[in-house]
């Protein structure tokens, strides 16, 4: 698999003892290394049609990323293109970057190079 990009993850969890939603990052990559494949993002291509203009297509190779885990990815989780080292308290935290939602996750184990596959919007 070609890979392009690192990537960031904010995984959404509740915190229990607090009562409030908390968020983890995860982070794929980093600023010298790409592990992750990417393609398309905002205004990347209207071929598909205006409604799916800005969708994300996301691969993350297991034999790249060695902590790589299905269980720290959820429908609705926040993307990021690149590697961000930030902590986030709320969503408000990232208003300086494009960030994309988990729309769609699966995890192919099937083949010569087992992967996550992402789609996000």
């Amino acid at each position: 698999m070609i890979v392009n990009s690192s990537l960031t993850v904010y995984h959404k969890d509740f915190d229990e003892k607090k009562r409030i939603d908390k968020w983890i990052r995860f982070n794929y990559g980093d600023k010298n290394k790409k592990t992750i494949w990417w393609h398309g993002g905002k205004g990347a291509s209207t071929e598909a049609g205006y409604e799916n203009a800005n969708d994300v297509k996301i691969r993350i190779p297991y034999k790249l990323n060695e902590n790589l885990d299905i269980k720290n990815f959820k429908i609705g989780d926040i993307l990021i293109k690149g590697y961000i080292d930030k902590d986030i308290l709320t969503l408000q935290d990232l208003s300086d970057v494009e960030t994309y939602s988990v729309m769609l996750l699966i995890d192919n184990l099937n083949g010569g190079d087992p992967h996550i596959r992402i789609g996000g919007k």
